[in-house]
């Protein structure tokens, strides 16, 4: 008999004792997307600028490769790695040689190959695969590298560690040629962006800077926070948040899987967090309007929406 009440309180407990659980790990990560977010203004503060989303990404002049330009293929995390106190490591990193070496086509009408690639990438190849808990949110039980694909990885296992913090940028547009780009439909980040703050006219308390994203991806594959592998442009907040791919037969909808790269989303139940231009955190659960989603990406397209 008592045996069976310890077996009931045990049951009684356990659903308490996950809530809890989860909710020091989601505060863990509001603690890690607020520290990006600081550490993007103080890059701003000190060069005037915020860091692109990436630098000269290999297959954006797939077939006809531009004679002045080089392949970098670095993520602009990896350049506020001095304000996460990561110096050491930023400053091990060769930052005229490419983080990866990724300058081919693999689908649709992306054919040949980009520029040439900066330097060798493999003097970078072990800085890449450095795993950084400020890039983690704990309640991703994900992998933690990509491996050493052409696409995506490097030449050093485990290959390039991930991120779960994406700046926001746009999916749709590969190559995302931020310069190019009508104001209207920026987002604060592309490949070369060169956002100021005076650039989100929209108001940086209702513009998302960074996003939050999962470690294993269905289509192509999940960012790494120090390199730009194939189609690897950022977060984008236009397919919606936790637009997840559910294998036949599983039954739980927070598998942590995303449909494809670029998209949005965490293993928070019912949501998840975004850093906004002004530095706060918020919480946007999966089934906000699409239509606030999209404005609240967008810097300057002259519709300041209400956060709900």
């Amino acid at each position: 008999m008592v045996i069976a009440i310890i077996g009931v309180l045990i049951a009684l407990l356990l659903p308490a004792v996950q809530q809890a659980r989860e909710a020091a790990r989601r505060a863990t990560c509001i603690n890690k997307i607020k520290q990006v977010g600081l550490a993007l203004h103080i890059y701003h503060d000190t060069h005037s600028v915020f860091p692109p989303a990436g630098v000269n990404y290999g297959w954006c002049t797939l077939g006809t490769p531009d004679p002045d330009r080089t392949t970098h293929n670095k993520n602009g995390l990896s350049f506020l790695l001095p304000f996460l106190e990561q110096s050491a490591l930023y400053d091990s990193i060769n930052q005229n040689s490419a983080n990866s070496a990724q300058n081919t086509g693999y689908c649709c009408s992306y054919t040949g190959a980009g520029a040439p690639l900066a330097g060798d990438p493999a003097e970078n190849a072990d800085e890449m695969t450095t795993l950084l808990d400020v890039f983690l949110c704990p309640s991703d039980s994900g992998s933690t590298h990509l491996g050493t694909s052409a696409a995506y990885g490097t030449t050093v296992a485990p290959g390039p560690a991930k991120t779960n913090y994406e700046l926001s940028s746009d999916q749709t547009i590969s190559c995302n040629y931020w310069a190019t780009q009508g104001g209207a439909s920026r987002k604060m980040f592309g490949e070369n962006s060169k956002c100021k703050i005076r650039d989100v006219t929209d108001g940086t308390s209702n513009t998302i800077m960074v996003c939050e994203t999962t470690r294993e991806v269905y289509n192509g594959d999940a960012p790494a926070w120090g390199m730009r592998g194939w189609v690897a442009s950022g977060g984008d907040v236009d397919p919606g948040i936790n637009v997840w791919d559910i294998p036949t037969g599983w039954t739980r909808p927070d598998v942590g899987n995303l449909n494809s790269w670029g998209q949005v989303g965490s293993l928070h139940k019912g949501g998840a967090h975004f850093a906004l231009g002004s530095g706060a955190v918020s919480f946007f659960p999966e089934n906000m309007d699409l239509t606030i989603l999209i404005g609240l990406g967008k810097i300057s397209d002259g519709s300041v929406v209400q956060i709900p």
